[in-house]
């Protein structure tokens, strides 16, 4: 007697949807962990730098199994490839109202251009497009000295050490201040200055945090070599919790501001890090997550080994722009990949209608 289809088929469905589920359940896991702060764990935390795509392969090839297998139970497979390529990997997608009659937009552009000197043509011709009316640089030492400098000489310009803050609205004197954390050998600092758009004073951050390359860097090393994995997860460890002390204190300095405020940079650090949850409880939000279209990544298309003509595909969103409740949103965007390692961050921004009575 001949098997039925459905019976034979029976027991492979069985086991694809206990795969299904154990994968559920990580990614429930994940998600959970993103949530209360990935880099509370090294591994959340080396988890934040990878491309969140990868969480998807268990699912697409799980899909592509049941497809052959029951595809009734093809929603199961699928609902965790949504999983991941919704939440997980932070895809945003906002309907803002435009600005109301009379409202003033102010085009906000952040980019850390540590490469920028190798394409400065590149730099200066997205500004040409994007034509933003402030301009926030980090790793940025020198670059006034390259034709980047003519090019800023109409606008009213602040720098200190690796910022810019380039300006086509007047603006106050820019004031230092520092972000150290225990054992770091330079200070490090962030760039706080003023201006006024339709009368309203706009207090800006320019900021750049802790990288985690150093500690990433180790990752190969311990690959190959197993006794190292625990130092490289204590370098991990260590290497977040020296971005947060920075955030710490950003934040307690956001939290004397009054007005509208922009905190703008290389964060380097994800939505689900603690790093972002810290500057979201002192009262600013991001700007891509409010008026943003897509995933937003601005980091990662450097691992393409050059000579490789292949698309510049960014994974991770590590440079923002995050605004308090006195602005709002209409739009943001990333730029190219072509000026710098990083993509340049935008945002149009305008004031709300009615302010809150606070500021956070």
């Amino acid at each position: 007697m001949a098997n039925h289809p459905d019976r034979s088929n029976a027991g492979g469905a069985h086991l694809l949807l206990l795969l299904t589920l154990i994968l559920g359940m990580l990614l429930a896991a994940v998600t959970i962990m993103n949530h209360l702060g990935a880099d509370r764990w090294w591994f959340g935390a080396l988890n934040l730098y990878l491309p969140q795509a990868i969480w998807a392969i268990p699912g697409i090839t799980l899909t592509a199994a049941m497809a052959l297998v029951n595809v009734r139970l093809l929603w199961a497979p699928l609902l965790c490839v949504t999983w991941v390529c919704g939440p997980l990997m932070g895809f945003c997608w906002s309907r803002q109202a435009p600005p109301e009659p009379g409202q003033t937009t102010l085009r906000v552009m952040s980019c850390n251009v540590k490469f920028g000197s190798r394409d400065i043509p590149s730099l200066l011709a997205e500004i040409n497009e994007q034509r933003p009316d402030l301009v926030l640089l980090q790793d940025a030492t020198g670059l006034l000295e390259t034709p980047v400098g003519e090019f800023f000489r109409e606008w009213n310009v602040r720098y200190h050490g690796q910022y810019i803050i380039a300006s086509r609205l007047p603006l106050e004197e820019a004031v230092v201040q520092w972000l150290n954390f225990p054992g770091q050998v330079e200070r490090q600092a962030s760039l706080r200055c003023r201006l006024k758009v339709a009368g309203k004073s706009i207090t800006f951050h320019n900021v750049h945090l802790h990288s985690p390359r150093e500690a990433l860097s180790l990752l190969p090393e311990a690959l190959k070599n197993p006794p190292l994995w625990d130092f490289f997860a204590t370098q991990l460890a260590n290497n977040a919790a020296s971005r947060l002390i920075q955030a710490q204190k950003l934040a307690a300095l956001l939290q004397g501001e009054t007005g509208a405020v922009i905190v703008a940079g290389d964060l380097n650090s994800p939505d689900a890090s603690l790093v972002s949850s810290t500057l979201r409880d002192a009262g600013v939000h991001d700007a891509f997550v409010q008026g943003g279209r897509g995933y937003g990544y601005s980091y990662g298309q450097f691992l393409i080994p050059h000579g490789l003509h292949l698309p510049s595909f960014s994974f991770v969103r590590i440079d923002h722009i995050l605004i308090n409740s006195q602005l709002r949103t209409i739009r943001s965007w990333t730029g190219t990949a072509t000026a710098s390692d990083h993509r340049p961050v935008y945002a149009d921004l305008v004031m709300q209608s009615s302010p809150p009575e606070t500021t956070r």
